[in-house]
């Protein structure tokens, strides 16, 4: 009997012994599939590394040769970007983790990355666009903004028919061009006229044409092409207008017209100048302090030629000797134009 239960606990050891082994045998399996083949590494950010296998998933279906290729090289800059920005948010914004860690995980990342940029941009954005800005800006991009209606400057004075006095009147819608509406202005509230001013701001054609006795079946774009007074005339009213200017369709629009959308342009374009500075120059800190490692260096060196170079001591100056002189002409300009 004693025999028996010797046996059995020496068999019951050897049970345990083996269960052992092939736990640990299980283990080993499963860490060595966890393992990367460092082959399947595209790159590597502070640890966190992108696998083949990932940028594969990624690429659109579909998309083969040089388009491939494109795509790759876009998807492993951006992701390495982002890695970076994620790590600088994490120093930069961490006061503000707690209200970002309440939104919903999949726009958590994009949203720090806005945050981290609007942070850059906050501590350098110049608001002020002056009006010589605007109007450098204007002539060297005038082509981008075409009309697509025609507008106007001009006055329409409306009378009733009984009114004699139209000699004047016609004379002082004649001198609108020349010395300003102020003749007009006081012929209308003289005589009780009906006085429509449309020469401080440029005006849609339509608008224009909505203080005459119009019918919508009619384009009226020939009246865009007399100069000097006109006049329209219906059963108890006559109608005397004068267009003073004309910009046509197709033609590039009056700076006074865009001016607030190439202040609109102008802003977004310093913003995207400061975001595309700090995401240089943090790419540059990364890659010379070993934070990236591709497996194939020629990709390193690619992104980093990609990206914009950092504008030396002696370019700043010579850029900022470029503007006084751009100020000087366009001093001079004024100048001239006022008879100075």
């Amino acid at each position: 009997m004693y025999l028996c239960r010797l046996i059995m606990a020496k068999l019951r050891n050897i049970l345990l012994l083996a269960v052992s082994v092939l736990s640990v045998a299980c283990i080993d399996i499963v860490d060595v599939r966890k393992k990367i083949d460092a082959n399947e590494i595209v790159a590597t950010v502070d640890g966190v590394m992108l696998t083949r296998t990932e940028l594969r998933r990624d690429i659109p279906a579909g998309l083969v040769g040089a388009d491939s290729v494109t795509f790759s090289r876009m998807y492993i800059d951006n992701w390495v970007l982002k890695q970076l920005k994620m790590r600088r948010a994490e120093e930069v914004l961490s006061s503000n983790e707690a209200d970002i860690e309440r939104l919903v995980e999949g726009y958590r990342q994009s949203l720090i990355m806005r945050q981290l940029d609007q942070y850059y941009i906050d501590h350098a954005i110049d608001l002020d666009i002056s009006e010589r800005e605007i109007v450098a800006h204007y002539r060297a991009n005038g082509a981008r903004y075409k009309l697509d209606h025609n507008k106007v400057r001009g006055v329409v004075v409306k009378t009733p028919r009984s009114f004699r006095n139209t000699s004047t009147l016609s004379t002082a819608l004649r001198n609108v061009v020349k010395r300003g509406t102020q003749e007009v202005e006081a012929l209308a509230e003289k005589h009780s006229l009906q006085f429509s001013d449309m020469t401080a701001e440029w005006v849609s054609y339509s608008d224009f044409l909505s203080h005459l006795p119009t019918v919508r079946t009619r384009s009226y774009e020939d009246l865009l092409s007399k100069s000097g007074v006109q006049q329209m005339s219906t059963d108890d009213a006559n109608f005397y207008f004068i267009i003073t200017e004309v910009v046509r369709r197709g033609e590039v629009s009056p700076l006074e017209c865009v001016a607030d959308d190439i202040r609109r342009v102008l802003y977004a374009e310093r913003r995207s100048a400061i975001v595309g500075r700090y995401e240089a120059e943090m790419l540059r800190e990364a890659a010379s302090a070993g934070r990236i490692i591709f497996q194939d260096s020629l990709l390193l060196d690619a992104m980093i030629a990609g990206l914009p170079a950092v504008a030396s001591e002696e370019v700043v100056e010579q850029r900022d000797s470029l503007e006084e002189v751009d100020e000087r002409i366009f001093e001079e300009a004024d100048s001239l134009s006022l008879g100075i």
